[in-house]
């Protein structure tokens, strides 16, 4: 074990010993309701106004309500290295959303998950050069469904020694499976997490040290918005280049994502679909309009469905 890991088992370790307050989520929670009183009033003023001052509140309201209501958390915050600046709470939308700043050779070093209450937070970590890195890269978070999903990139990143968590995070109750997903684009680093059940989730980007913080929490889906869907699908293949070369053959897809199936393979998803005719003519345009050749195929999938393989004849 060489010093760098002895450096990691400690931050780990003081994650870990951190005690964070019952009432800490029932807190935030208020601050972002005012935070969200404050954005209404806004409206009146011009529209960039309203954007700055929303966000600038929101993140002060949180930060000063937490800090100044919470000792215990204010002097976690203080002796723990592991809990930095709060930089800003990503605004997802349509379920995307991104933050940090451009750098390279960063290693996503590893995952921690905390529980407090019913909510769990998925901690990303990052060292460059052998260090703590203090800003985090550049970051894109994505949540989709039919299986909901959370797809994960990091741009600069030359290492992904986190690769090694993900055996934790797939022992927490709301986690169906973890993954990476290759990328022909050396200075990427991608993910995904599947979630067993509908969640709720809220992203931040934290500073000195640089973190990523996921917390999910149990949400509620009503069966109507469970019907099944209708999957335009490449078949599945072993991880490696040739998923690779089958997602740059689908990139003019508007939904594009890879995901892994029940029998371990990947492959590439081009969109989902109300009804099968829709799927059909999408697939269609994809072959008559864009020349895809790779063979496409339309798969129905319930809500909490983990894709099944398809073999290409």
């Amino acid at each position: 074990m060489n010093l760098l890991d002895n450096k990691l088992d400690d931050y780990k370790q003081a994650y870990h010993d951190i005690e964070i307050p019952e009432e800490l989520a029932a807190v935030t929670e208020q601050a972002i309701e005012r935070g969200k009183l404050h954005r209404k009033r806004a409206k009146a003023r011009t529209r960039w106004m309203k954007h700055a001052g929303v966000s600038a509140a929101a993140v002060f309201v949180l930060f000063t309500v937490s800090v100044n209501t919470m000792p215990a958390f204010a002097s976690a915050l203080e002796n723990v290295p592991g809990l930095g600046q709060l930089v800003k709470i990503l605004q997802f939308n349509k379920g995307s959303a991104g933050g940090g700043t451009p750098q390279d050779a960063v290693d996503v070093s590893f995952i921690t998950v905390q529980k407090q209450g019913d909510q769990e937070n998925i901690i990303l970590n990052f060292t460059q050069d052998n260090e703590v890195q203090q800003n985090a890269s550049s970051f894109h978070v994505s949540f989709t469904e039919y299986p909901n999903t959370m797809t994960f990139a990091v741009g600069g990143a030359r290492r992904f020694s986190a690769v090694k968590d993900f055996e934790i995070l797939k022992q927490s109750p709301y986690i169906e499976d973890a993954y990476e997903i290759i990328s022909l684009d050396d200075s990427l680093v991608r993910f995904n997490v599947t979630f067993k059940e509908a969640i709720a989730y809220e992203v931040k980007e934290y500073k000195e040290p640089a973190q990523v913080v996921i917390t999910i929490s149990r949400k509620e889906v009503s069966p109507e918005k469970q019907q099944p869907v209708y999957s335009v699908r490449t078949a599945s293949v072993p991880y490696g280049e040739t998923l690779g070369a089958m997602e740059e053959s689908l990139l003019v897809a508007d939904s594009m994502r890879v995901l892994k199936d029940k029998q371990g393979g990947y492959f590439v998803e081009a969109g989902y679909y109300q009804t099968e005719a829709e799927a059909q003519e999408k697939m269609k345009q994809l072959k008559d309009e864009f020349g895809v050749v790779e063979p496409l195929f339309v798969e129905k999938r319930e809500y909490f469905e983990v894709p099944g393989g398809i073999v290409a004849r």
